[in-house]
């Protein structure tokens, strides 16, 4: 029972000197729908099934995204000129496309 307890004081004071997330969940949340929305017509017209279609976008789009998160902070992003950020949009999308097995 003591190293139990040990380890969930251990874990909980890690937890407690975490760094603050920087992408809260509900935009992340939101920026894959918008993105999986966008981009799921795209696949239907390939011929795919709604649903799965809806399920490749969100998996290419999960990739971007996280392409986006590894290589820029939260506050950048948002202060990016939007032609930069549709740059590396492009840029990410061809590396998720390209290296699937790269995607979440």
């Amino acid at each position: 029972m003591k190293p139990l307890l040990i380890g969930l004081a251990l874990l909980l004071s890690k937890s407690a000197l975490a760094l603050p997330v920087e992408y809260k969940t509900l935009h992340l949340i939101s920026w894959t729908y918008q993105c999986s929305q966008r981009l799921a017509p795209t696949f239907q017209m390939k011929g795919m099934a709604l649903n799965l279609a809806m399920q490749s976008a969100i998996r290419l789009c999960s990739c971007v995204i996280d392409h986006y998160r590894e290589n820029h902070r939260y506050v950048d992003l948002q202060l990016m000129p939007l032609p930069q950020r549709k740059a590396f949009g492009e840029m990410y999308s061809r590396e998720c496309i390209n290296y699937p097995e790269r995607e979440t």
